[in-house]
């Protein structure tokens, strides 16, 4: 009786509904309760309501009650009983016997051997962990989901960081890999892995309730000696030594496990390892979390063939006949699943051949119901069709909610004989409360989902065709087609031709009214900015999926017209690393998409960054990469130089050339004669100094040059100044002693439009020659220069010049460059004349004595600006005092999305004008940077307020110039603020001295919400 008293709390919270009632009725069974007791319970819905009488009811009865209670919950509930009743502290003889548990499962066949395409299908193809596979190729990511190299598995695993994500496509490997890792460790020939003492591989599309229960639900025994407070305190104290392999977080449901999820999004509370795999539709949801992010590369050519030859064995040769002969089945074979699914389809019919991935999984559908058709030879066609086509719904609507499981009350208008003996879908009985369905693969259902809008947009029944136009409707963004709908759309393009017209047209419209996508000037401006790189890597996506959309549907060129209204005035990415040889059927069928394309860019990397499946593949022979010398590919030069079309804008990147021989500068040379405007960008490539000059003669249609962290010659800086079609000068990081050459003639340039110079070394009388170059500058509309810290008195005669006469100047931006407030004063008196100005940015400049008059003047001066998009301004002493100055002239900036006011030491009296203003005022504000001030708690509470109506906001600085200890309630307002701005992806608050509760409240603000989110203290 003192027992349930004790653990009273314990029972109402965590006994369900449905062990109350098998309690009830057992207790009933034993004449503990009456009918009218039983009654009282059963009737009640809510389960803590139930338990909380029942318990009080055994209360009542005495201690004989309690012991049969007792006896009850051990039956029905044997974990909760377990837990509450403990067995002491765990012994290592406990921890021994769990480590051999898990051997042994690993070493297991049950576990080693499996069926790709699910053991509910009858296709009799069983993989082998230990002799199917050769392990796989991974790429390493970073946060902003840029590649940056390729790794080996051992790799990962030598370097491995907490926590790990695994990013892939359906069927690339990833539950093989995981399941891989644990077998590695069970074996213990894997010396990166001998330093965890558990390794649980978890599949979460079935994970419930807590960690320990979907252990025992998944791996273990129900009868473990020790109990779940004790199982999850040993966890902790094992900390990195427990690996945790999360397999499917695309199937997850994180309701159903909250302790799962925090292990993934608050790893910091359990400090053990974590390697979570997840599709590329939802690595948004966890990407932020992981310190280390691999994606599964692509299948060797070797690997492929080596797999078919495990499965078919020595009916291999046709498939890899056909794999040597069609360029299609090479790119399908990179995909591990699918070569499973070819493998299938040759069992069933050899004379069968594929070319795109929906033909896959049409023959795989054809096959798996002409297989079963005998099962269900007793229905007439009509009911068979009937109820494939609503499978087709129930796929197609799953996709949309984001549901890969379904439950009975799903199939009310359906044969579920027929799904089930065709193997459409699959049954799920074991270990659930209760049955549930599912595809054999994500793939698969997306598959049949894009089956049925196809079949849907193409009917010529007028209610099928408005269904599918609905479905189609709802893809009504860039971001949401590329991230959740790509492969939708591929299966219902490959699926039918005229439903593909249909798709392209609406991913057409989709594009023109996404205001994402419309052209703006802060996109412009701010294209250096982060948000802007993963925009620009959104629409790299749209494109690479509406080129996808082209081959699946295998058109050629009969859709030549609505592709290229598509391709019109986007930008087309080429990763020179893995150019696809599905590329050369677009450039081959649609020459027309592109010379509609606006730009397409080109990057070309150095023997550190080139992956030695590439090597092999350009050389033909496996070498080594490191002795390789780092050259332009061929296969680059075949995809430009073998057509006759002009393209638009061709941008050309070199990134990390040690070397440049001149065979390298002769393809160079033969890829960019095929556009009508070049950009060339080179980064860390030393081995271009002293060739620029052979570079720049074969690139004559050069208008852009961008050179970052890059030496020049002489010579290099004597051809740039040659170069008078030049409209774009972008010079990065050059740290050469007096780039004479470059800064003396910089007045032949006279047809440039943007120039930029950031971190060079340079002296004032460089700087008093550039002003005189810049004189003769009269066309020039961009002037972005930063970080010029040894310049001195310089910056007078640069700004000086720039405002000798009147000029169509749109961009200012001195940037921490001596900048003094003479300088200051003259920009100041002379704005007037660039009427077009849309950004003036001179932050990270201290005026210091001369801050208050300059500052003020240049402030005074900010009328008529209009377009203004982005201010920046210089700090000093008491530049704070023109702050109502400032904020008259901003409500006549409407379009400002970036706002700098860094250093001027602002106090509560200013932030309470800068809160009324904010209310009414700039609702486009992307960008705010008010650090460096003096405000304290009370005055950031009340500009909180404020905050909420500034719904664009992206990036927030509020660090502040001394400590700041802020109080709980200005932390907990922050934190819903956060909560509401939904594209706010950054703040910076260095200065506040938050402990690890506040950092927790501020950070789980944004949990949940889609996109990166930093929060900054330092």
């Amino acid at each position: 009786m003192d027992f349930i008293k004790d653990t009273y709390a314990e029972l109402v919270k965590r006994m369900g509904k449905c062990i109350v009632n098998q309690i009830v009725d057992d207790l009933f069974g034993k004449n503990v309760l009456s009918t009218e007791e039983m009654n009282v319970i059963n009737d009640e819905n809510v389960s803590q309501v139930a338990s909380r009488k029942l318990i009080l009811m055994v209360l009542n009865k005495g201690s004989e009650s309690c012991n049969l209670f007792m006896k009850c919950l051990e039956k029905y509930d044997h974990l909760l009983f377990q837990d509450l009743c403990g067995s002491g502290q765990v012994q290592q003889k406990d921890l021994d016997m769990l480590v051999e548990v898990l051997t042994e499962l690993y070493s297991l066949p049950l576990f080693q051997k499996f069926y790709p395409l699910g053991d509910k299908i009858d296709i009799d193809i069983l993989f082998d962990l230990g002799t199917t596979f050769t392990d796989p190729l991974l790429w390493k990511k970073d946060t902003y989901n840029r590649r940056r190299g390729l790794i080996t598995l051992d790799s990962l695993l030598n370097d491995l960081e907490n926590p790990c994500i695994i990013e892939g496509d359906a069927g690339k490997g990833k539950t093989t890999l995981l399941k891989r890792i644990a077998m590695l460790w069970s074996s213990g020939n894997c010396p990166a892995l001998t330093k965890f003492r558990f390794v649980f591989f978890i599949s979460l599309s079935s994970a419930r309730d807590g960690i320990y229960e979907t252990l025992i639900d998944q791996l273990l025994e129900d009868s473990l000696p020790w109990s779940k407070s004790e199982f999850m305190q040993e966890l902790r104290k094992l900390k990195h030594t427990v690996l945790f392999l999360l397999d499917g977080y695309d199937e997850f449901e994180p309701q159903n496990c909250p302790e799962i999820e925090a292990l993934i999004k608050e790893n910091h509370k359990f400090r053990n390892t974590v390697i979570v795999s997840t599709r590329k539709e939802t690595i948004g949801n966890v990407r932020r979390f992981g310190k280390l992010i691999a994606e599964t590369a692509n299948l060797t050519e070797d690997s492929a063939k080596l797999l078919i030859k495990n499965v078919l064995q020595e009916e291999a040769v046709d498939l890899l006949s056909q794999l040597e002969e069609s360029s299609f089945m090479k790119n399908l074979m990179k995909t591990p699943l699918f070569v499973v699914i070819a493998c299938a389809i040759r069992m069933g019919d050899s004379s069968l051949y594929l070319n795109t991935q929906t033909a896959l999984f049409k023959a795989l559908y054809d096959l798996m119901v002409r297989k079963n058709r005998h099962k269900i030879e007793d229905l007439t066609n009509e009911c068979i069709t009937q109820s494939i086509n609503q499978c087709g719904d129930l796929a197609l609507n799953g996709v949309f909610e984001h549901r890969f499981r379904f439950w009975e009350e799903d199939f009310s208008s359906m044969r579920e004989e027929v799904l089930l003996a065709a193997g459409l879908l699959r049954k799920n009985t074991a270990q659930r409360f209760r049955t549930d369905y599912s595809f054999f693969h994500t793939s698969f259902q997306e598959y049949t989902a894009g089956r049925r809008l196809a079949d849907l947009l193409a009917s010529s029944e007028e209610e099928e065709m408005s269904r599918g136009m609905s479905y189609l409707r709802r893809m009504n963004s860039v971001s949401e087609i590329t991230t959740k709908y790509c492969n939708l759309l591929l299966y219902t393009c490959g699926s039918s031709i005229d439903a593909t017209r249909i798709v392209v047209k609406h991913l057409t419209d989709v594009h023109d009214n996404d205001s994402l996508c419309a052209p703006s000037l802060s996109v412009y401006m701010l294209h250096e900015e982060t948000e802007n790189l993963l925009q620009v890597a959104n629409m790299d996506s749209f494109v690479e999926c509406g080129i996808g959309i082209f081959l699946e549907s295998a058109s050629k060129s009969k859709l030549s017209d609505e592709f290229e209204k598509f391709f019109s005035c986007k930008s087309m990415y080429i990763n020179t690393q893995n150019i696809s040889t599905t590329l050369f059927e677009f450039f081959k069928h649609l020459p027309n998409c592109l010379s509609a394309l606006n730009l397409i860019k080109l990057d070309f990397f150095g023997s550190s960054l080139t992956p030695l499946g590439d090597v092999m593949e350009e050389s033909g022979t496996n070498t080594d990469s490191s002795k390789v010398q780092t050259y332009i590919p061929k296969k680059a030069v075949s995809l430009f130089f073998d057509w006759n079309q002009t393209l638009q804008n061709l941008e050309v990147r070199l990134k990390d050339f040690a070397k440049l021989a001149k065979r390298d500068i002769k393809y160079l040379g033969k890829i960019c004669c095929s556009a009508k405007r070049l950009r060339l960008h080179l980064k860390r490539s030393k081995g271009v100094a002293g060739n620029l000059a052979g570079i720049l003669e074969s690139c004559k249609n050069m208008q852009d040059l961008k050179v970052e962290s890059t030496p020049l010659s002489p010579e290099d800086e004597l051809r740039i100044i040659a170069m008078t079609v030049l409209k774009t000068l972008d010079i990065r990081d050059l740290q050469a002693e007096r780039p004479q050459g470059l800064i003396d003639g910089m007045g032949s340039l006279v047809n440039i439009e943007k120039l930029i110079f950031d971190n060079i070394k340079m002296y004032e009388e460089d700087a008093k020659k550039l002003a005189e170059g810049l004189k003769d500058l009269k066309r020039l509309v961009i002037l972005h220069l930063s970080h010029l810290t040894t310049i001195g008195n310089g910056m007078d005669d640069i700004v000086e010049s720039i405002c000798s006469e009147p000029r169509d100047l749109q961009e200012i931006k001195l940037v921490d460059c001596c900048l003094s407030g003479k300088a200051v004063k003259i920009l100041a008196q002379n704005i007037k004349h660039f009427p077009k100005l849309r950004m003036l940015d001179s932050s990270e400049n201290n005026l210091k004595e001369e801050g208050n008059g300059s500052v003020t003047m240049l402030v005074d001066s900010l009328n008529g600006f209009p377009d203004m998009t982005v201010l920046m301004l210089p700090c000093g002493c008491d530049v704070r005092l023109c702050l109502d100055t400032l904020l008259q002239h901003l409500i006549q900036m409407p379009r400002l999305v970036r706002l700098g006011l860094k250093n001027w030491h602002l106090t509560d009296t200013e932030i309470s004008k800068l809160s009324a203003f904010f209310k009414e005022n700039l609702k486009d504000l992307q960008q705010l940077d008010l650090s460096g001030n003096c405000v304290t708690s009370d005055g950031w509470l009340s500009f909180t307020e404020a905050l909420r109506d500034l719904k664009e906001l992206t990036t927030l600085d509020l660090s502040s110039e001394h400590s700041l200890q802020p109080y709980a309630g200005l932390v907990l307002e922050l934190s819903r603020v956060i909560s509401k701005l939904k594209g706010l992806q950054k703040v910076r608050l260095c200065g506040w001295q938050l402990d690890s509760i506040d950092l927790q409240k501020i950070n789980s603000a944004k949990a949940g919400c889609e996109g990166e989110f930093q929060l900054l203290t330092a």
